[in-house]
């Protein structure tokens, strides 16, 4: 199989999380090109998207970042509840209707917002991973989507191997080389694996004897793993071929790949998910204006002055008159200051010129093409995407995907004109 994963968090997460599931289906329809299907024609190679409900970090899951097309950014936030449980026990409902109220405020009504109050919690208590799998799977039919406390039952003999054979001195020795050679440190020291029970009175952390004394008593399914260790737990419950994952889960795999054989689990093939950025209609049109792509608007820069005659005139006068005082050192501070009053007349000279052309601004543009100058997908909300684009947003993001698997393709970076 394929797999690939991400936490919960408001409103769904980032847009990355439905580019990383476009980016497995479409990985896995490639694969299937050239194999055989089985006799009820169901993939060789499905794909499963495993919800990583099990973390607890609220600050990074309690908010939904919505862009607008002036480029600002807003955003919405949820306490999500007190104490220290785990996503999965932090129900969707907390943050559902304020969540609306938002969308309706900052962005209108969307071709996907009646999509979205279809897939409204189930229950009050239907927490936050198990609502984000059934949107995962409202949105690509063909996955499945899977929380993380399912698969406890399949890891508890790797889990109790990780208590007593954790590789502590070849992790050590590891990291120690990684650090040197300028990587980042991932997780900081992994003496002992990361080890937690889980349960809806709170997350707490465990050493190895009381990790073991879980198993012994036949409570295996109350432990969880952290970070270091929950991608190799996954890889024993679910033993795929590949892994989609975003670059920070591929550079933290470099930090634990001695707990793959330590473990004996069979580490996956690390596969790099793609860079999908939408460019909607509007955003389009008004690139068009400019005569530029989306892909030229990132390192295009306007003339300083949008050509017009009175405007040259006037610019040109002036910059004759500052010339002849240019060797008069008596006024070099006053011609100083006039440099940049004459600096800002340009600029507002042109933007009088692109008004009476209709240009739009490129800086909104840019902003939102590149939200706090990263990927949009980074910052943007997957619940304001659907709410704009509706749920067949979700196959365009799979074609776009499949572009980036060609041979010849020089980046795996596409946008998306929608």
């Amino acid at each position: 199989m394929i797999v690939t994963g991400q936490q919960p968090a408001v409103g769904g997460g980032p847009l990355y999380t439905l580019v990383k599931v476009a980016h497995a289906v479409a990985l896995s329809k490639q694969e299937n090109k050239a194999k055989r299907v089985d006799q009820v024609g169901q993939p060789a190679e499905p794909v499963v998207f495993w919800c990583a409900s099990e973390d607890h970090d609220l600050g990074e899951a309690g908010h939904a970042d919505v862009v607008l097309r002036d480029g600002s950014i807003r955003r919405f936030t949820s306490t999500l509840g007190g104490g220290r449980h785990s996503l999965s026990f932090r129900p969707a409902r907390l943050w559902w209707d304020d969540l609306f109220s938002f969308m309706d405020q900052q962005v209108g009504p969307g071709p996907g917002s009646a999509f979205l109050r279809a897939q409204a919690p189930l229950g009050d208590d239907e927490g936050m991973g198990a609502w984000l799998c059934r949107l995962i799977t409202a949105l690509f039919p063909t996955v499945e989507a899977l929380e993380g406390r399912a698969l406890r039952p399949r890891w508890t003999a790797t889990m109790a191997r990780a208590v007593t054979h954790w590789p502590s001195a070849e992790l050590a020795e590891l990291r120690t080389r990684l650090l040197a050679e300028g990587a980042a440190d991932a997780f900081g020291p992994l003496d002992d694996p990361p080890l937690f029970s889980d349960l809806p009175s709170g997350r707490t952390a465990l050493d190895r004897s009381e990790a073991q004394q879980l198993l012994d008593a036949g409570r295996g399914a109350d432990l969880s793993p952290g970070a270091a260790l929950r991608p190799v737990l996954q890889q024993a419950a679910l033993p795929c071929t590949t892994y989609v994952g975003g670059p920070g889960e591929l550079a933290y795999h470099r930090f634990i790949m001695p707990a793959y054989a330590a473990l004996r689990v069979v580490a996956p093939q690390l596969v790099p998910r793609c860079s999908l950025t939408l460019v909607p209609g509007w955003c389009q049109r008004a690139l068009s204006r400019w005569g530029i792509t989306a892909d030229e608007a990132a390192t295009w820069h306007a003339p300083e002055r949008v050509p017009g005659p009175v405007d040259d005139q006037r610019l040109t006068a002036l910059d004759a008159a500052m010339n002849l005082l240019r060797d008069e050192p008596r006024v070099a501070g006053s011609l100083r200051r006039l440099a940049a009053e004459r600096a800002h007349l340009a600029r507002r000279l042109a933007r009088l010129e692109r008004e009476r052309l209709e240009l739009p601004a490129l800086g909104p543009l840019r902003s939102y093409l590149a939200p706090r100058g990263g990927r949009q997908e980074r910052t943007m909300s997957l619940f304001q995407a659907v709410w704009e684009h509706g749920p067949g947003l979700a196959r365009t993001l799979e074609a776009a995907a499949a572009s980036t698997l060609a041979v010849h393709s020089p980046s795996n970076h596409r946008y998306v004109l929608l």
